[in-house]
């Protein structure tokens, strides 16, 4: 029995058995916020380029709110059916900036308005990603105790395309 207590060979793997837990929850929480950086940049860019086609008044711009959705969708990568049921967009025309201000604050409905040429449009988005590790959730809109929700906002003026 003495012989047993003074053995230390396996200390180092019960210390490891104490810290490795907090270890891969670091590295595992690391992994997320990169991933959420990753999430929140793609749905900018896809908000920015799918409104460029409003904005311009391209003939394949969307025409409705899923179909826009579907732009979205297919410019952030990724199952289109997954990325659709996350997705919540909303796309207003006003008449005066002051008066789009009021509105961008709001989330996103569903209401599709892509207006006209000379016409000011918010376009909102937001994206309901799910969470690996809970501690990432305080520091983003939380729908729930393991998803957060990413949010694009655009602003513009339609040009003269008319």
């Amino acid at each position: 029995m003495a012989t047993f207590r003074r053995d230390e060979g396996g200390a180092t793997a019960v210390e490891f058995a104490f810290v490795a837990p907090i270890l891969f929850l670091a590295l595992f929480s690391i992994v997320e916020i990169g991933m959420l950086g990753m999430m929140s940049s793609g749905l900018d860019n896809a908000v920015a380029d799918t409104s460029r086609r409003i904005k311009t008044g391209r003939d394949d711009s969307a025409a409705s709110a899923g179909a826009f959705e579907d732009q979205i969708c297919a410019r952030m990568g990724g199952s289109v059916t997954e990325c659709r049921s996350r997705l919540t967009v909303s796309v207003q025309k006003f008449d005066r900036f002051s008066d789009a201000n009021v509105s961008v604050n709001t989330q996103p409905a569903g209401q599709f308005d892509k207006g006209s040429a000379g016409d000011i449009v918010i376009v909102k988005a937001n994206y309901v990603w799910p969470l690996m590790t809970p501690f990432i959730a305080t520091a983003y809109h939380r729908d729930g105790p393991m998803q957060v929700t990413l949010g694009a906002r655009a602003a513009f003026k339609n040009e003269p395309f008319e």
